[in-house]
């Protein structure tokens, strides 16, 4: 059974809220919780999934291989994530490894508890259902971006969604700058050449690893949202 202060922070989930304590106490009672630190491995790619991961803080990043010598960022999640639930639905193997980017604290629910929950509640049924929508659609940008979008719109892309749900204009980038170029299909070279590209026209201004969005509307039209 997590600690008060770990339990806080599960309550604090989206999950909690969509299905209620009692059922967050039955996913709760008999899970562990990690305290890991960056670059630990929560799970590989190939491996058969023994717990579905809530991240309570921190970020994790979702790393896919191929069986290749490159590896690939698909996405980054923060706090609140439930982490390829799929894989435990479906009893398969992951198709990404779980990569831990900045000190994070995880919740670990045992599959087989996961799956027998939701089978008997229909709010976490729900809960999980909207989420892999939600990722789901994520998804279909992502891969929109890669097809239809040259390196400075994906990256405008990438600004506007980071804005989103966040007061003010300066995001923090919180992982290498290597590490964004990867996760949205780039060389470190091309990312710099975007950076450069969108602070030129006026969209943005960089110190370091905060970016500030100067003029929304220009970063809109370097995104391709906005008429030129």
């Amino acid at each position: 059974m997590p600690q008060s202060s770990t339990l806080t922070l599960v309550r604090e989930t989206e999950l909690a809220h969509r299905v209620g304590e009692a059922v967050m106490m039955r996913l709760v009672n008999g899970s562990v919780v990690q305290i890991l630190p960056p670059r630990a491995v929560l799970f590989e790619e190939g491996a058969e999934p023994e717990f579905v991961h809530l991240v309570l803080s921190g970020r994790v990043g979702l790393v896919a291989s191929g069986g290749t010598a490159q590896e690939a960022v698909i996405e980054i999640f923060g706090a609140g994530s439930l982490l390829v639930v799929p894989a435990v639905i479906l009893s398969l193997p992951y198709l990404v490894s779980g990569v831990v980017l900045a000190e994070s604290r995880i919740l670990l629910i045992r599959a087989d508890l996961f799956r027998q929950v939701l089978d008997d509640e229909p709010t976490l049924a729900r809960a999980v259902v909207d989420m892999q929508a939600q990722h789901w659609r994520l998804l279909i940008e992502q891969i929109k971006d890669l097809k239809l979008r040259d390196a400075p719109q994906r990256l405008a892309q990438w600004l506007l969604r980071e804005l989103e749900g966040q007061v003010g204009h300066l995001i923090q980038i919180s992982e290498p700058k290597r590490g964004v170029a990867r996760r949205l299909g780039m060389s470190p070279e091309s990312f710099s050449r975007a950076i450069a590209a969108l602070e030129e026209g006026g969209a943005i201004r960089v110190d370091r690893r905060s970016i500030t969005v100067v003029r929304r509307s220009a970063l809109e039209r370097a995104a391709g949202l906005l008429s030129a």
